[in-house]
């Protein structure tokens, strides 16, 4: 389950008057499992979505956890193979972590449905966590260059981490849409494209000006039954976007690159074979499309893994995708 996916959880549990407990990786060291920002929550219920170690301290947490709720506190877990309790729960990997536990209830619904706010608007928002008493503040673009940003931060380059402020320690947890993606063509391979899309909480948009594919196996998407080039300018496209072109028609797919090329998408690819993308490259080029253009196509598009089947070659897609912006974020 996605961070997006728990965020809209949480908010329906509170909706529902129950109490929660968020458990958010605050620090890591060595190999843990979880990266820093990683959350798990747990309600009154005793529902549990999310991890913070990949299964070895949930237990523990989860204990802890429901303590927090009843006693309506705060608290700070360490666990490293040093640990007894590590030992306990079973975090023999050779990571430590740091596990901050807080509550939240329906007099922070407000505050949880800003969070869901910024999933759904393509916006993006810090959170700064005080660890010794679980003050919050909220930054984001409305107080950016604010008195209210007092902590200086930049939204546009800012990582969840701990930071050291007036000798007192804050937890920053950025919370921001996820990466979207834009395909091309509602071909066999879309459907499986899509749904690993969905996994990873993309924002997805299917572009297809034809008439003879069944909208309703494409879910959770938004569907643009136009040509190419016109339905790209009804989309942002900006840095955390990933476009790619499937339906081998140069039709549909020469004018949605020319468009794409101009834009600051962070990926482009295209499907096809050496042969076909080589013929791709050519028409483009007497288009006018420049060589330091033309090498930000990747085609044939995916990381080589001898992709047989729709999903194996829907896998290759995405793994190159997820390079390309884990790199870029890196």
């Amino acid at each position: 389950m996605n961070e997006k996916e728990i965020y809209t959880k949480i908010l329906e549990w509170l909706n529902n008057k129950k109490e929660v407990a968020i458990a958010n990786v605050i620090e890591t060291w060595g190999s843990s499992p979880r990266p820093v920002g990683s959350i798990m929550a747990i309600n009154s219920d005793h529902e549990v979505i999310g991890s913070v170690s990949g299964g070895c301290v949930e237990s523990f947490v989860f204990a802890k956890a429901l303590e927090v709720i009843k006693n309506n506190n705060i608290e700070t877990l360490e666990f490293g193979v040093a640990n007894s309790k590590a030992w306990e729960v079973g975090l023999t990997c050779g990571g430590k972590i740091k596990v901050f536990l807080e509550k939240v209830s329906n007099q922070d619904f407000d505050f949880i449905k800003k969070i869901n706010d910024v999933y759904a608007k393509n916006e993006i928002m810090v959170i700064a966590t005080r660890l010794n008493d679980g003050k919050r503040d909220i930054i984001d673009k409305a107080n950016k260059s604010s008195s209210k940003n007092r902590f200086k931060i930049n939204l546009n380059t800012v990582k969840s981490g701990i930071i050291l402020f007036e000798d007192q320690e804050w937890f920053l947890k950025v919370f921001q849409s996820n990466a979207k993606i834009i395909i091309i063509g509602a071909v066999h391979i879309a459907e499986p494209l899509i749904n690993f899309a969905n996994h990873l909480a993309y924002e997805v948009f299917l572009i297809d000006p034809r008439s003879n594919f069944n909208e309703k196996k494409f879910k959770r998407i938004k569907i643009f039954k136009e040509w190419p080039d016109e339905a790209l300018k009804k989309i942002i496209i900006d840095q955390k976007t990933a476009i790619v072109t499937l339906t081998h028609d140069p039709k549909l797919d020469d004018p949605a690159l020319e468009y794409s090329l101009k834009t600051d998408a962070f990926y482009i690819g295209c499907l096809g074979s050496k042969k076909t993308h080589d013929s791709r490259i050519l028409r483009l080029k007497n288009k006018g499309i420049n060589e330091d253009e033309l090498k930000k196509l990747n085609g044939p598009v995916g990381i080589s893994i001898s992709a047989k089947t729709p999903s194996e070659i829907a896998i290759s897609i995405i793994s190159q995708i997820i390079l390309f912006k884990n790199t870029i974020n890196a």
